[in-house]
């Protein structure tokens, strides 16, 4: 049996990241004990009985207090305020990281709160619609990219181990390429959908609509704080967006323009990739 990569792994939000984190920690053995943090003590039972973690608690400041590796999977407002709380209570050699789907506003609560610890901002590309620790999934980040804010070999080791691919990619970078590549497109699933008698429930199962609709089933209060955190970078996108296609688009449709779409078309052919 290969030797544990860390001591003590704290995993601070079990939803259905940091639930499937726990559950993917302990089937590789990649600690010799996990410790799960929440704030619900039915989601910490479900963690015990999927075993998952070997110790439970409500306690933040108990939890990460013996910590090597503490994970942080909460909503990016929360972990900025639990990045204040623990400095305190963290070890020496602690290593912190996190999950959050925008980079800047965590790494500059990082800079301010962790003087004494090292801080990886992380952001694995892995989920779905589906959310909480029933949903968690121990292979959810196999085959995935985890982008990392800077080089460090314990952390990346940590993912790889996982079974993601692990991408440096620095904060600002990854703020501008996730409003585009995710956060732009939940909007405009959210943005689709907000007329109810345009989809009535006999609505064929039309493959252009579904993966939309999926996006839009996303969880409110999640999304709308992704949102907020990465709001400058998801305003320009959503401007450009507007500017370079929907706005062209609706004048050549008035227009009559059928060489324009064409073109228009084509374009996005040549720009777009293989899913």
């Amino acid at each position: 049996m290969k030797k544990p990569l860390f001591n003590q792994i704290a995993i601070v939000g079990l939803g259905l990241i940091g639930g499937s984190l726990a559950l993917a920690t302990k089937k590789m053995g990649l600690a010799r004990q996990v410790i799960g943090v929440s704030r619900s003590e039915r989601t910490l039972l479900e963690a015990l009985r999927r075993k998952a973690v070997d110790v439970a608690t409500t306690d933040l400041k108990k939890g990460v207090s013996g910590a090597d590796l503490v994970v942080l999977c909460a909503p990016v407002s929360v972990i900025e305020s639990q990045l204040k709380v623990i400095q305190k209570y963290l070890k020496k050699n602690a290593l912190v990281t996190d999950v959050g789907s925008s980079k800047i506003e965590i790494e500059r609560a990082a800079r301010t709160h962790l003087k004494k610890n090292t801080f990886v901002g992380a952001h694995p590309l892995a989920g779905s619609e589906k959310t909480g620790i029933f949903s968690a999934d121990a292979d959810l980040f196999k085959r995935s990219v985890c982008f990392i804010t800077k080089r460090n070999t314990r952390v990346e080791g940590f993912w790889k181990a996982l079974g993601s691919r692990p991408v440096i990619l620095n904060a600002v970078a990854h703020d501008d390429l996730v409003a585009k590549t995710s956060h732009t497109p939940h909007a405009l699933a959210f943005s689709l959908f907000q007329t109810k008698k345009d989809f009535p429930r006999n609505t064929p199962p039309n493959p252009s609509i579904r993966e939309l609709a999926r996006l839009a089933k996303s969880d409110a209060d999640l999304w709308a704080d992704v949102f907020m955190s990465n709001r400058e970078a998801l305003l320009e996108s959503i401007v450009e967006t507007e500017r370079k296609g929907i706005h062209l688009l609706k004048e050549m449709l008035r227009l009559g323009d059928r060489a324009g779409i064409v073109r228009f078309i084509k374009q996005a052919n040549k720009n777009s990739f293989n899913s």
